[in-house]
């Protein structure tokens, strides 16, 4: 073979190998593309007896592929020796299932004694534990807001001090903020179904305002405070981890 017969021969590889590694490369990309994901969030401050505030509330997140989803849910894991709590660590457990499915599969993150992997849940059974959604806000639905106002790009709901039907709440004032986008307007997850009604976009977020004051039946001042409700698109760094456990939901499903 001549010199230029081989330069042809190595470039055509060449050629080939790119081509190849191109189609790969894309075919990668197109799967992780396909995957989106949103995050969770609910801060409640809890008010002490010393009138100190807690902070309690967490996150989930939920993952989107084609025509699956699979939420990720966190837990607190206790280890207890004769009565005594030695260990404790957040841990995170998935769970899996076609978007308009009933059913869906849970799998753990960290496998151990004391939790059983790939087990089928019903999917309403988990939200109803850990998901956000509240009909606390219902009857606003029943009121004019005090205020609408636009904030770069969103709608903003204000219900100044609504009437409430609870009589311990008379002593401070709660101011009430629902803000809506375009963006997630697709999302079937919400805070509050009745609230969610602005047409063509959705309910991102809720904070309600707490002015704070004196309770008697407490005998203690109540700090100002806000309590937060938001759902935000998130990047997705662990895809790898996320394909894995939509692989092994795939893979159950065809059994």
């Amino acid at each position: 073979m001549t010199a230029i017969g081989i330069n042809k021969l190595i470039w055509s590889l060449m050629i080939i190998v790119v081509a190849y590694m191109e189609h790969f490369s894309c075919g990668t990309k197109s799967e992780f593309d396909k995957l989106t994901a949103i995050s969770l969030k609910q801060q409640t401050p809890i008010v002490n007896r010393d009138s100190s505030i807690t902070i309690i509330g967490g996150t989930y997140n939920i993952y989107y592929y084609n025509e699956l989803l699979m939420y990720k849910f966190n837990y607190r894991f206790d280890s207890i020796i004769n009565g005594q709590s030695v260990f404790q660590e957040t841990r995170s457990f998935y769970f899996a299932s076609h978007k308009d499915s009933a059913y869906g599969y849970k799998y753990m993150v960290k496998l151990d004694k004391t939790n059983t992997d790939n087990v089928r849940y019903k999917k309403d059974s988990l939200l109803k534990f850990y998901s956000f959604e509240s009909n606390i806000y219902d009857t606003l639905i029943n009121f004019k807001p005090d205020s609408i106002y636009k904030q770069q790009g969103e709608i903003v709901k204000v219900y100044k001090d609504p009437p409430s039907a609870n009589s311990a709440y008379q002593s401070e004032k709660f101011d009430l903020y629902f803000y809506y986008a375009k963006k997630l307007k697709d999302i079937p997850e919400t805070f509050s179904r009745k609230m969610d009604n602005e047409k063509g976009m959705k309910l991102i977020k809720i904070l309600v305002k707490a002015s704070g004051g004196f309770y008697k039946e407490f005998n203690t001042t109540f700090q100002p405070r806000e309590h937060l409700l938001e759902m935000r698109e998130i990047p997705i760094e662990n895809k790898d981890e996320i394909m894995h456990y939509l692989r092994r939901y795939q893979e159950k499903n065809i059994e």
